[in-house]
């Protein structure tokens, strides 16, 4: 039985080898699984097999070039040795399709991937021709195949996507190790494009090698790499090359960073660019270099470092703001010494800046559209953090020092500042030496604030600055030091720091009263100012003031009341002020008394420079330190009450010259005229005096009125040193007689001594004058009676005596004469 059996197995071998040696045909065949056409399947000593048409109905399992290289390569050695001729027409998957062709050693494979066209001879399988799609690779060269190891080794010359160079390689059980070299190219696009889909490299990586960075000629001395082709993991890469003409664009709305060269160093999974000749916008970036770390690993960094000694804040804040790093309203124009760092993390996405920006020469400096300058600038960059090591921020009203730190991501931040110097026009602030916090908050428009003065300012957009304390900066302002003010508010609001208009509210102890003598101590403000100039008014309507021509600051009132004294007026004011008045008066704080004027401008610079109007008369009042002077020209009879603080004096008009230091030092001419003098108390104790003595009687002419002693013209020289005020000359003409004095009062205890000479004129001494010898007795050498009164006591309550026998028998003419020779210019 068994012999049978094993006759029939024998018979079936020795057919099926009978029907082999002659041939099988089969014109179609399918099945659930696969169909085919025209299979035709021989053996002479080697398989010959020829198919039309077979589909398979599945996916093939590769997808890529070297994978499908790979299985060719670990099955042709079987192919040689079983067949003698191998013809696919067509053989196609769901997802592939391929043609194979081996008669006589050669072979020809053509799929998606792969065209292939070798010849076997011996151990070497030579290639005419492979072209591996996926990455328009193109080899000429030689390939040692060892199927007891697959594996094969590679070596010839290569193109791929216009790049030509020399390769060896070798894929050992999917992996593989390859070196290429002496490789040159005009571009690299199209290379990376198809690089990058096969080994799953990171499209940003992708256009960082070769779009972001674009060079017009590559050299490749070398690249080395091992490869799992079955995974596509990268387990090493390394290479050097080296390329010219070439750019660095960081974004497409920013000029390239140009250099004339660049070095390519691929290792340890970091590739290295070094920028040789870098410039930006004309500027040398000499140092810079770009790197990316973990191309084919997790974690990918792209590292930027750039460096100059050329470029300015300006030119580096756009490249900033590209990724979203705000320096917010700093910018300078001027050459910093920088270094700045971009390490960009692609998953996720995160950029991280660090740097210096550094100047240590006088250069320009701007926080939004101010302009300023700084003699020192040390910026650090600490991602998210400005840490300014060392400021400065200086004008022509400004020199500030300041350390501190400002959060990008909180848009905040603290200053230690150092005011050194702060001066606003109109010496509104004089700050000086001043050390204080301030605080930023760039979420709020670049929020200035500093809480030593109650400050708050918006420098970006709209403008804005608020004082809610004034009290806490009058210290620092002399001209509301100069004002006396106690507190108050401020706020301002602009477009800018050129056109912009304000309120503030102030109060001040300045000893302004209105003209119902009531204190003016507050009022409201409202301000304009712009290039022409500056307007402000009071919501009283009291005070409004503006700038001149000049640029000196006029500030006119009205119906007001304002305090002067020597001291305070002579000083040399810090402010340039004028004050022009209107239906307003002087209060002398020294006399206790007021002058009214229908107008006066008073102007306040090394001193005072007072100009008064009366109507017909004028008043100038000039006060310096250790100088003053008054010229008062045809002053009317309320000057003078207003002054004296009564009514002393009715009708007539009043010149006064008067020159000194100050008022305790001076001497003055004094000229009336057309003049009545009212109820003095000298007066009335002069006429009492006058109806005591009879001999006197005669005295009594009738030049002492109801209305006063009448004086046509009346004239004195004065001189006071201290508390002695000397009468040098006096000479008061009535109609009907005159006095002559000279003397002196002291201020202090009242007390006052003086020689009056009453000299009668027309009415008696026109009677003796006929009768001769008696005449010439009497009356002396000019024809007068004249009597000499001694004044003493003091002058609120003075004593006259007088020697009247003496004054009969021998008048004396020393004070007439002493009067009527002074010099002639001594009045003028």
């Amino acid at each position: 039985m068994k012999k049978n059996i094993l006759l029939f197995i024998l018979m079936l071998f020795l057919c099926g080898v009978v029907f082999l040696m002659q041939g099988i045909h089969i014109s179609s065949f399918k099945t659930p699984y696969f169909s085919l056409e025209n299979l035709y399947f021989k053996l002479e000593k080697k398989f010959i097999l020829r198919l039309e048409s077979l589909h398979i109905n599945t996916s093939r399992q590769t997808d890529s070039s070297t994978e499908e290289l790979e299985t060719f390569f670990q099955n042709a050695n079987y192919i040689k040795i079983f067949f003698k001729e191998l013809i696919f027409d067509k053989i196609s998957y769901e997802n592939n399709m391929f043609t194979l062709t081996y008669f006589g050693d050669k072979f020809t494979l053509d799929s998606d991937y792969v065209t292939l066209i070798a010849t076997f001879d011996g151990a070497k399988t030579k290639v005419d021709e492979l072209l591996l799609k996926d990455f328009d690779f193109r080899f000429n060269g030689d390939i040692d195949i060892d199927v007891s190891k697959q594996n094969f080794d590679l070596n010839g010359s290569i193109s791929s996507f216009d790049i030509n160079a020399n390769i060896s390689a070798r894929l050992n059980k999917r992996i593989l190790d390859f070196e290429i070299s002496d490789a040159r190219a005009a571009s690299i696009d199209d290379f990376m494009d198809s690089l990058a889909k096969n080994i799953d490299l990171d499209e940003e990586i992708k256009k960082w090698i070769h779009v972001y960075i674009k060079a017009k000629n590559y050299e490749i001395y070398s690249f080395k790499g091992s490869i799992d082709t079955r995974s596509k993991k990268i387990n090493r890469l390394d290479g050097l090359a080296h390329a010219s003409d070439a750019s660095l664009f960081l974004s497409p709305s920013l000029k390239p960073i140009l250099f004339k060269s660049i070095d390519i160093k691929l290792a340890n999974d970091n590739l290295n660019f070094t920028l040789n000749e870098p410039s930006f916008g004309g500027k040398s970036l000499e140092g810079s270099k770009v790197a990316i770390t973990n191309i084919t690993r997790e974690n990918s960094h792209i590292i930027v470092d750039l460096g100059s000694n050329e470029i300015s804040l300006d030119d580096a804040k756009p490249i900033l703001t590209k990724y979203d790093i705000d320096l917010g309203l700093l910018g300078s124009s001027a050459p910093t010494t920088t270094t700045l760092r971009l390490d960009i993390r692609l998953k996720p996405f995160d950029v991280r800046a660090d740097g210096n920006f550094a100047f240590n020469t006088k250069s320009p400096l701007r926080i939004g559209e101010a302009s300023f300058y700084s003699t020192i600038l040390d910026l650090d960059l600490n991602g998210t953090v400005l840490n300014f090591k060392k400021a400065n921020l200086s004008s022509d009203f400004l020199d500030i020092d300041f350390v501190g730190e400002l959060d990008l991501s909180s848009d905040k931040g603290t200053l230690d500042t150092h005011i050194k110097r702060l001066d606003l026009e109109g010496n509104l602030l004089n700050i000086k030496n001043i050390k204080t916090t301030a605080k930023l908050d760039l979420a709020k428009d670049f929020e200035l604030s500093i809480d030593d003065f109650d400050f708050v300012g918006n420098f970006s957009g709209k403008k804005r600055l608020s004082i809610n304390n004034l009290s806490k900066v009058i210290q620092y302002s002399p001209l509301l030091s100069e004002l006396n003010a106690t507190a108050g508010s401020f706020k301002l609001d602009g477009d800018d720091f050129t056109n912009f208009g304000g309120a503030f509210e102030l109060f001040f102890n300045f000893g302004l009263k209105d003209q119902n003598q009531n204190p003016y101590n507050h009022d409201i403000f409202t301000f304009l100012v712009a290039k022409e100039g500056f307007n402000l008014t009071s919501r009283s309507g009291n005070i409004l003031a503006k700038n001149s021509k000049t640029g000196k600051l006029e500030v006119f009132v009205n119906n007001i009341i304002i305090p002067i004294n020597q001291q305070a007026a002579s000083k040399e004011s810090k402010t340039n002020i004028t004050y022009i008045g209107k239906n307003s008066s002087l209060s002398l704080s020294d006399f206790n008394r007021t002058l009214n004027f229908k107008a006066f401008r008073a102007d306040f610079g090394e001193g005072l420079d007072f100009t008064g109007d009366y109507g017909n008369g004028q008043l100038n009042v000039v006060l310096k330190p250790n100088y003053l002077k008054i010229n008062g020209t045809n002053l009317p009879d309320t000057s003078i009450n207003d002054f004296l603080g009564g009514k002393f004096i009715s009708h007539g008009g009043f010149d006064i010259k008067l020159e000194g230091r100050d008022f305790k030092d001076f001497t003055a001419n004094i000229n009336a005229k057309d003049t009545y003098f009212l109820g003095l108390k000298a007066q009335q104790n002069l006429l009492a005096f006058l109806d005591s003595i009879p001999s006197l009687i005669i005295f009594k002419v009738n030049d002492f009125t109801k209305k006063g002693f009448e004086a046509k013209t009346a004239q004195a020289q004065l001189k006071r040193q201290g508390d002695l005020l000397q009468i040098d000359a006096l000479a008061i003409k009535g109609s009907n007689a005159d006095i002559y004095g000279t003397g002196g009062i002291n201020t202090d205890n009242k007390d006052i001594k003086m020689q009056l000479e009453l000299h009668l004129l027309k009415t008696a001494s026109s009677v003796i004058a006929n009768i001769p010898i008696i005449n010439h007795i009497l009356l002396g050498e000019n024809q007068a009676a004249s009597t000499l009164i001694e004044v003493s006591g003091t002058y609120d309550d003075p004593k006259y005596t007088s020697t009247v026998a003496v004054d009969i028998l021998s008048t004396p003419f020393n004070i007439i004469k002493n009067t009527l020779s002074l010099p002639a210019n001594l009045f003028k």
